[in-house]
């Protein structure tokens, strides 16, 4: 019996330098937040407002230290991938637009790896390349694929 292929799965594109600046900005970001946050808990009239202050300041720094952490995760998925992925072409085969603020869609893409057999993905995208393929007839985007393992990215 055969093992049935691994589920595609997506790799947000991310190079270490923008790794590298989202860590810093969520460091400094972490530092300024411990800093306000002493400063509004030493001020609180209420041991309560104090605590309450406390709990909201550390929630955000989560907050800010897993975007920063996730910055890193990605990029270091971003070198595997590229190291054995091939460029490939995904036929936009559905769009269906989900955002009424930005022009976001959640596109269905047809993946066909050089020498390899096709599989569905979908695509959840607001970038101007998804954005414009979404609303052309036949389009096609560049990708990314490593058809061994299944794991694939949008080049935008």
């Amino acid at each position: 019996m055969v093992d049935p292929p691994p589920n595609p799965t997506q790799v947000r594109l991310t190079s270490p330098r923008s790794a590298r600046a989202q860590k810093t900005l969520a460091a400094v970001a972490a530092v300024a937040l411990l800093v306000g946050g002493a400063i509004t808990v030493a001020r609180s009239d209420t041991w309560w407002e104090g605590a309450l202050w406390l709990a909201v300041f550390l929630l955000v720094i989560l907050i800010v230290v897993s975007i920063g952490a996730s910055a890193g995760e990605d990029a270091r998925a971003t070198a595997a991938l590229r190291a054995t992925a091939v460029p490939a072409r995904a036929e936009v085969v559905g769009a269906e637009y989900i955002d009424d603020e930005d022009p976001a869609y959640l596109l269905t893409l047809w993946i066909t790896p050089p020498g390899g057999t096709g599989f569905r993905v979908r695509h959840r995208c607001d970038n101007l390349t998804c954005v414009t393929a979404a609303q052309q007839p036949d389009a096609v985007l560049d990708v990314l694929v490593d058809p061994e393992v299944r794991t694939w990215a949008v080049v935008h």
